[in-house]
């Protein structure tokens, strides 16, 4: 089993880039949102989600952190992109982390396990392929105002996903996660 509290102080120094990706009703990617540690932010979406575009931001760090992402965002990037980010960077997954932790749930239970908010609350992923649609055939500028606020989200939250469980794997000092926390 990997050590993650060793793991997060051996990668606090290096240079981190939260990335997420998400998808039309086709697997391919529709946004992809990108943010440094001081949270500046980028995305694209639709033809904007280009090789050319994608690399640049994503060679100024040496660690990519996601929440499944060596499950889903990696490989499709790899796929879609030709950008294989396992060979270029670190992959920090935090949903690996979590779960070593005996933390159950995906993203948005975590958020809300960890106290983070969230202004799309409510909204899933599953729903992104149908929004993205309803933006393509109607032009409908809500539904993609929400898709690009619902990534955005996703990825911003990451930061403070791993300050918070950095912070709990910290505090541990030998006792269970579960006996730490006030469920």
């Amino acid at each position: 089993m990997i050590d993650y509290r060793s793991m997060f102080l051996a990668l606090q120094k290096r240079r981190k880039i939260y990335l997420d990706v998400e998808t039309d009703f086709l697997g391919r990617i529709c946004v992809i949102g990108i943010a440094k540690e001081n949270r500046d932010f980028i995305q694209f979406y639709g033809e904007e989600v280009l090789f050319i575009n994608v690399e640049k931001p994503l060679c100024t760090a040496d660690i990519i952190v996601t929440f499944n992402g060596d499950r889903f965002d990696l490989p499709l990037i790899k796929k879609q992109l030709r950008i294989d980010l396992w060979e270029s960077h670190l992959s920090l997954d935090l949903c690996k982390v979590k779960k070593s932790m005996g933390i159950k749930g995906g993203l948005k239970e975590v958020e809300e396990f960890l106290g983070i908010p969230r202004k799309t609350k409510g909204l899933r992923g599953y729903e992104i392929p149908r929004l993205w649609d309803r933006y393509l055939r109607y032009g409908d500028k809500y539904a993609l105002d929400l898709i690009l606020d619902y990534n955005r989200e996703d990825v911003l939250n990451l930061i403070e996903v791993e300050k918070r469980l950095r912070y709990l794997l910290e505090v541990k000092d030998g006792k269970t996660f579960r006996d730490r926390i006030d469920l």
